[in-house]
């Protein structure tokens, strides 16, 4: 260590000031741009730590999954091993191999593909909308599109800085490609790679389309930035349509162009659009106006014919609302849910004769929206989050009475996926699917929740979306297989299962029985429309221009969700049969790739390799170290403080599991000291335990010296989220301690041990936001902190502070106002230290023994503008606030800054401090970075002076680079 240092430091020595701070500049820089772009370092969450794991080795990954996973684990290995030699056809130079982890307890289907650390993380349930044909196979093509594109990155310049920096630099330069190539790339091989695929999914493009054909599709800026105004149909949805009709037109092989050109010249800033303009000599931009114009002339021709139903729903005037799974109940009144830009998803009624409209109640995290009604009761299931381990969930039965309006759960850490209501509201139907796979149909007491039977399925096929016949002797339900989807019937009174509709590659989204008439909606010709089924004759009954789904039927009316450009309305339509073809529609964009791409979409996994899994052991694994940096970074403190980068060293670990994250750096600081630094955070067991140790730290108080010191950090917490419908709480006890080695007073005149003790509770409680909201509609939060140090009582005394903030709905919608209540007491005996609460805006230097606050906040938008200047500025929406903070401090000293030098005044007596004044801020994209920038300015106030005290505001939201389904 000694000889070590002694080292570093000639050679620091002969840094002059100038360079040092040039050099931090640009570490600064670095740091910033790969934190904007790639927000390192993607942690999904973790298992149940009483779980068990097995994996399978192959040439192309090592598949680690739950022990309980059985025989499905051995299955999904079969299926990957089909995806990777089906994409490696499409990236024939490229070698991936890469750990893919098995989350098979939560009840949210999703894919991960993360570059720092590297690897796959698959979480295979399926959905109640899943498309027809093989889950599995769709998730791991998608998933693996992604690998291999991240894989040819890794070539010329970027392989190089890989061994500088790790894998987090290709995370980097990833950055550079638009979200929509990624996302809608990985589209089109789900698509071209078998018979069904979100490509060939009429749902998936009907939103485009409606935007294309009744107004106009959005300019490119606006569809890559979204907006706060309009709804802005995803990345995955217009990226498919431009990727897949830039390879008809010009290249099958020019995205792969881009992605090694985007590898080897990474500094060339736009990459992207060098590759695009060398190969069709258009920019993204020009080729997304080129693809969109040429879709909506083919879109419009499409629908010229359709029929327009006329909606029952309150006018939208302009605004982007849906109604899904419209319902009757009763003679003159229909429930369904409802979404806004505004507002979460909540339950309606609405008066058919007056046009009336009432919110029930305010939902949960429910998807797909789906709700079902019988004896005057509502049904549907919420997903709940477990309360420690993010890769866990349940789904859960939630009823409603219309009568009592009282709303409770039927349930508890259950996976029922979908739920229907008997007629007469008294037994309610769930499909369940279980971690270890198996496919079941539960019948529940509506009243006590008490399971009455439960049945597997035939061949244990996956079940979505039951309904119960209007007489209540029959279900019926969506049943999926590796051929597609089909409809069963089931029985209750004998057990009897029937196969209603053959499986078939056509998405079906919901189906009902009527007076042994089945109902369904499905996507037989090429959109989505209402079709029946009386004996072996298959009718179209409605003919909508861009997709008509869930269809409920009373005598001879339906009603059903028919979309538009301003999202589902609620139609009603008598039932009479069309003069309409159902045959398939051609889908010209997917047989145009079809004949490009030369790809085979044979589904036969009978045959391949054997698998023989074998334990996985966690304590086997501790470490897996993805990146390192030749200059030194928390990367805690640096996306609060950029200006924070040292130089040094920095080593990054995250194992597998994301159970354990490690890093061990070397910082030089800007007064000459050395600090060797070590961080562990094990989050494997319940409790989470988070240790650093820092060895040769600067003082704690002021000091000039340099000194050899120790300073450990250890807390012990248990981070706990919980939800409740519409709400959700975090509750986080915590326990930590920090010792010092040595403590420094100017002239040694302290030169002590301390060890402090913090003990701490926090809890919140919000409600879910819509896309307007500034803040919660409603939240309250509680901070409790007692900090003693017992050893150094006659040194150190204890501190203790409150605070508490308070979100209550504003005047107008997408208002919202803030109270903070806050407030802190010190002993100190030799000390001040500063305070853990904030002054009102607009006073510095005070520090304060007691001190007690109270803050009000009234915020709302002032205009979502939707205005870019080329490629350098998209301004989002402007915002402001109004604000008054009061506080009362009692024991403070004022630091003041002089010519002469800084000193300080002590007032012993209470003074009171007052300030108020407004905020104005800016939401907005800065070169089409997709991550969200917020600037602007506050003026305050105060009683010092009569002029405002204008400060900056910056915020920048970063979070983790992956790649998801």
């Amino acid at each position: 260590m000694t000889f070590f240092t002694s080292v570093v430091a000639g050679a620091m020595k002969k840094i002059n000031g100038k360079f040092l701070k040039q050099l931090n500049l640009l570490i600064t820089g670095i740091m910033i741009f790969t934190q904007v772009v790639s927000g390192q370092y993607f942690n999904t969450g973790q298992d149940p730590s009483s779980l068990k794991w097995l994996q399978i080795k192959t040439n192309n990954f090592t598949l680690i999954y739950p022990d309980n996973y059985g025989q499905a684990g051995i299955d999904l290995a079969r299926t990957l091993e089909i995806s990777a030699e089906r994409i490696s056809s499409v990236f024939p130079q490229k070698k991936v191999r890469l750990p893919i982890v098995v989350h098979n307890f939560s009840t949210t289907s999703n894919g991960y593909v993360s570059w720092a650390p590297k690897r796959m993380e698959l979480f295979p349930v399926k959905e109640q909308d899943a498309l027809p044909g093989n889950q599995d196979l769709l998730l791991c093509l998608h998933e693996y599109t992604h690998a291999y594109e991240m894989t040819s990155l890794n070539t010329g310049f970027t392989k190089m800085m890989s061994t500088i920096l790790g894998q987090q630099f290709t995370g980097v330069v990833s950055s550079l490609l638009p979200m929509w190539y990624l996302e809608g790339n990985a589209v089109v091989s789900e698509s071209v790679f078998t018979n069904t695929g979100r490509g060939r999914s009429a749902s998936f493009q009907k939103e485009l389309k409606a935007f294309s054909v009744e107004k106009k599709s959005y300019k490119y800026d606006k569809m890559l930035n979204g907006s706060f105004r309009d709804y802005v149909p995803d990345h995955y949805q217009y990226g498919y349509q431009i990727v897949a009709w830039v390879m008809t037109k010009y290249n099958s092989s020019i995205w792969n162009n881009v992605l090694d050109f985007t590898g080897k010249y990474p500094f060339s800033v736009i990459p992207v659009n060098i590759s695009l303009n060398k190969q069709t000599g258009l920019t993204k931009r020009k080729l997304y106006n080129e693809a969109i114009d040429s879709l909506e002339v083919s879109w419009k021709d499409e629908t010229k014919d359709n029929q327009h139903y006329t909606a029952i729903n309150k006018a939208k005037k302009g605004e982007f609302i849906n109604y899904f799974s419209p319902l009757f109940a009763g003679n003159d009144s229909i429930i369904a849910i409802k979404t806004t830009m505004s507002d979460t998803p909540e339950l309606v009624i609405i008066n058919t004769l007056s046009g009336e409209e009432k919110t029930l109640h305010r939902l949960g995290y429910v998807y797909p929206f789906r709700i079902d009604y019988g004896g005057k009761k509502i049904t549907w299931v919420e997903n709940i989050q477990d309360p420690r381990w993010q890769n866990r969930s349940y789904s859960v039965v939630k009823i409603y009475d219309l009568v009592n309006r009282t709303t409770r759960s039927l349930s508890r850490k259950t996976r029922y996926m979908s739920s229907a209501i008997s007629p007469d509201g008294r037994t309610i139907c769930s499909v369940e699917n279980t971690p270890d796979n198996r496919n079941n149909l539960v019948f529940l007491d509506a009243v006590t929740g008490k399971i009455v039977k439960t049945i597997q399925s035939p061949d244990n096929l996956y079940l979505q979306r039951p309904d119960w016949s209007n007489d209540g002797n029959k279900i019926t339900t969506i049943f999926l297989t590796d051929d597609g989807e089909g409809i069963l019937s089931f029985a209750p009174a004998n057990n009897l299962w029937l196969t209603e509709l053959e499986p078939q590659q056509d998405d079906i989204q919901s189906a009902s029985l009527r007076n042994d008439t089945l109902f369904f909606s499905g996507s037989l010709n090429g959109n989505e429309n209402v079709f029946i089924k009386t004996g072996n004759n298959i009718t179209q009954i409605t003919d909508s221009e861009f997709g008509a789904v869930d269809p409920d039927v009373s005598s001879q009316k339906m009603i059903f969700s028919n979309y538009s450009s301003e999202g589902n309305e609620i139609a009603i339509s008598d039932i009479k049969a069309l003069s309409v073809s159902i045959a398939g529609s051609l889908k010209p964009l997917i047989s145009r790739l079809e004949n490009v791409m030369n790809v085979s979409t044979n589904e036969d996994f009978s045959s391949g390799s054997r698998y023989q899994p074998t334990p996985y052991r966690k304590w086997q694994h501790p470490f897996n170290i993805h990146s390192w940096m030749p200059f030194y970074a928390d990367i805690d403190k640096i996306q609060s403080d950029p200006l924070s980068v040292r130089p040094g060293f920095t080593i990054l670990s995250q194992n597998t599991l994301s159970t354990l994250e490690t890093s061990a750096g070397y910082e030089y600081t800007e007064i000459g000291e050395h600090i060797l630094h070590s961080k562990i955070l094990w989050e494997g067991i319940y409790p989470v335990i988070d240790s650093r140790i820092d060895y040769s730290f600067p003082s704690l108080v002021l000091s000039g010296n340099q000194y050899t010191g120790l300073k450990y950090r250890g807390e012990i917490s248990l981070p706990l989220r919980y939800s409740s419908g519409w709400f959700s709480q975090y509750l986080r006890p915590s326990v930590a301690i920090e010792h010092f080695s040595n403590v420094n007073r100017i002239g040694n005149e302290y030169n002590v041990k301390l060890t402090n003790f913090n003990l701490r509770l926090f809890f919140s409680n919000y409600s879910r936001t819509a896309v307007r909201d500034l803040f919660p509609k409603w939240s309250q939060t509680v901070d409790f902190n007692y900090i003693i140090s017992p050893f150094n009582k006659d040194l150190f005394g204890t501190t203790f502070f409150f605070r508490s903030s308070f979100y209550f709905p504003g005047v107008f919608n997408d208002n919202s106002i803030r109270i903070r209540l806050n407030t802190e007491k010190q002993d100190q005996p030799k000390f001040y230290l500063s305070n853990s609460i904030s002054y009102p805006r607009g006073y510095k230097m005070i520090v304060s023994k007691e001190l007690s606050s109270a803050t009000f906040d009234y915020y709302f938008p002032v205009a979502y503008p939707d205005f870019n200047i080329s490629s350098l500025l998209y301004l989002k929406r402007i915002r402001s606030g109004l604000f008054y903070d009061y506080s009362r401090g009692t024991g403070n000293r004022h630091l003041v800054n002089s010519a002469s030098g800084v000193y300080y005044i002590d007032v012993p007596e209470a003074e009171t401090f007052r300030s108020y004044g407004f905020e104005l801020i800016s939401d907005f994209h800065l070169f089409r970075i997709p991550f969200m920038i917020s600037a602007g300015m506050q003026a305050a106030w105060t009683d010092l002076s009569g002029r405002p005290v204008i400060s900056a505001i910056f915020n920048i939201d970063l979070y983790g680079f992956s790649l998801g389904k």
